[in-house]
């Protein structure tokens, strides 16, 4: 449910606001409007609803929620107006919501908090900016995937943003092309690597590996510098996500037994 809410105004048009609010079926109890519009009627409500934004868009009382979180309320109507025009196209053509015409991603290309595609230089401190950030060290020293964390986040995205009230929009599709992405990845220096945090310990900068990144193919400077390390200074992480303050000697036992993996 989307609620849109304004109070008393001193604007000139305040009435004519009031009033159009009204016939689109808000309640007034002399303080407050209410307008509700249902998440099956959302697709349609820009048109509806474009005449008194251009009233009580300015108004510093105007306020909105979607399914109780807060939403700027043009701006969400406005994205329900393009998801609108996007399950257009998807009659047209089939594959319309696929990133491309040989990787189906999310299965939804207005899914955008979580990154599918492996772009960039794979340099950057946000750990959750790609699929393969969601994840914990095993005791074998592997990464393993979090997909149920990552079916979360998107899904959650997906609620909030309005996009699940689109008529192609599948919960199950979403799972299982979360599903499909790797058990577990061993960072092999290749393809990604270890991603560090520095710390003090014993009165000494250490880095201690908190994630992974990947390297992309082309090899760039800034990925290579980014893959190098110093294997005496490094301490193991323990395998709930929490760092544990070990000997550095144990530091490098860790190292040699991940290397060799």
């Amino acid at each position: 449910m989307y609620i849109l809410t304004f109070k008393t105004s001193r604007s000139k048009y305040f009435q004519e606001g009031l009033e159009m609010a009204r016939k689109l079926g808000g309640s007034w109890d002399g303080k407050t409007m209410v307008l509700e519009i249902p998440a099956d009627r959302l697709l349609n409500a820009y048109d509806r609803l474009l005449p008194l934004f251009e009233i009580v868009g300015n108004w510093s009382s105007l306020k909105a929620t979607y399914k109780g979180k807060k939403v700027d309320p043009y701006r969400f109507i406005l994205v329900m107006h393009f998801l609108k025009e996007c399950a257009g196209m998807r009659k047209k053509e089939p594959m319309h919501c696929w990133l491309n015409l040989e990787e189906q991603g999310w299965g939804c290309k207005r899914i955008s908090n979580v990154m599918y595609q492996l772009g960039g230089n794979g340099v950057y401190e946000w750990n959750e900016k790609y699929w393969y950030n969601f994840g914990r060290f095993n005791d074998k020293n592997e990464w393993i995937i979090d997909k149920e964390r990552i079916y979360q986040r998107l899904n959650g995205f997906a609620e909030d943003k309005g996009l699940t009230v689109c008529p192609f929009f599948r919960a199950g599709y979403l799972k299982e092309s979360v599903d499909r992405l790797p058990d577990k990845i061993v960072p092999d220096e290749e393809s990604f690597r270890l991603f560090y945090e520095e710390e003090f310990y014993k009165g000494k900068k250490i880095r201690v590996p908190v994630n992974i990144r990947h390297i992309p193919e082309s090899g760039g400077k800034d990925a290579q510098e980014a893959g190098k390390y110093d294997p005496g200074a490094i301490i193991p992480v323990n395998h709930d996500g929490i760092r544990k303050q070990k000997k550095e000697p144990e530091g490098e036992r860790f190292w040699n037994k991940f290397s060799k993996n």
